[in-house]
């Protein structure tokens, strides 16, 4: 082997080792929960104008101060999909009620992250599950699948109602990659005690959402760092990021779903409800707009005409 080969060669491999190693730092930055969240410790990911817009949120610290105070169960659910335990925070209404809402958090969120959406739900009569997705809170695995596994969960928790209540009525509802897991799982064959669907700023496909975030986040070149982490989830066994796909999932969808996307949402793209509405093959489906609102903020921007559009939307299907 002549010297300008074994130099080709060796360059070649270390371009590849080094392009893995770039792949290894995205993939722990945005997938590995725990490590992001370190990360978010420096003020790295900081948005002082979120945070400003939560501190002063009125609606944001009701709805905190009720899931402080309500009692909710920390319930525990074998996962027969996931081959271990899933957790989530239950609230039961006094008398029964066929009423069930599953409501699905954002990646790096809590359970108290939806308890706006939950408070709602239960003040309207709903028993709520709000479970923890994979990688998030007691989750044995502390690495996202940003909706892709996550549906597992869900599925799950669909199962535990209905072995509670046969002749229960449930609406799913999520938020960012609460939403995606949301569409995702109306992409899958759901007894027909899943009435409706409500899909608040959720993304196209996890590949998208990486694509779009990359660039402005890391400030790099989103498709070589996304392919690079991408490659180093599959061989990890994980996900492939172009598998966790709404789009995709929604097509077979026979579930009726309402579309929610604020106009300021930068995070994930307000372009993208369109595509997911166009895509969704349910027989009922709708697209409601919040006028200045940014990423996952759509219900404390307006709550009144969130919920009114809510109340119309799968009042159709389940009272609210």
């Amino acid at each position: 082997m002549n010297k300008v080969l074994k130099k080709t060669l060796k360059g070649a491999a270390i371009a590849g080792a080094a392009y893995l190693a770039m792949g290894e730092v995205i993939y722990e930055t945005f997938v590995n929960i725990d490590f992001h969240n370190l990360l978010g410790t420096t003020g790295i990911f900081s948005d002082p104008e979120k945070e400003k817009f939560f501190e002063e949120c009125t609606l944001l610290h009701e709805a905190n101060d009720w899931y402080d105070a309500v009692t909710g169960g920390d319930t525990e659910f074998f996962s027969d999909r996931l081959h271990r335990t899933t957790y989530a925070k239950v609230y039961f209404q006094d008398e029964p009620t066929d009423r069930w809402a599953i409501v699905n958090h954002g990646y790096t969120d809590t359970p108290k992250t939806m308890a706006i959406y939950a408070k709602t739900y239960f003040e309207h009569g709903y028993n709520v599950v709000v479970p923890y997705m994979v990688g998030h809170g007691p989750d044995k695995s502390r690495y996202t699948t940003m909706g892709f596994k996550d549906k597992l969960v869900v599925l799950d928790w669909i199962d535990y109602v209905l072995e509670l209540n046969k002749d229960a009525k449930i609406v799913l509802h999520g938020h960012s990659m609460g939403a995606a897991t949301t569409m995702i799982t109306t992409g899958e064959n759901l007894p027909s005690n899943v009435v409706a669907a409500v899909a608040d700023c959720g993304y196209t496909s996890c590949w998208d959402e990486y694509s779009s975030q990359v660039g402005p986040m890391m400030h790099l070149p989103a498709a070589p760092v996304v392919t690079s982490a991408n490659i180093v989830s599959k061989l990890r066994g994980n996900f492939d990021f172009k598998e966790a796909s709404p789009i995709k999932a929604v097509v077979n969808s026979k579930t009726p779903t309402l579309f929610i996307h604020g106009d300021a949402d930068t995070f994930v793209p307000y372009s993208m409800m369109e595509p997911l509405y166009e895509a969704c093959g349910a027989p009922d489906k709708q697209m409601l707009t919040v006028a200045g609102a940014a990423h996952a903020v759509s219900v404390y921007v307006d709550y009144d005409l969130y919920w009114n559009t809510v109340k119309e939307f799968i009042g159709k299907y389940i009272e609210f």
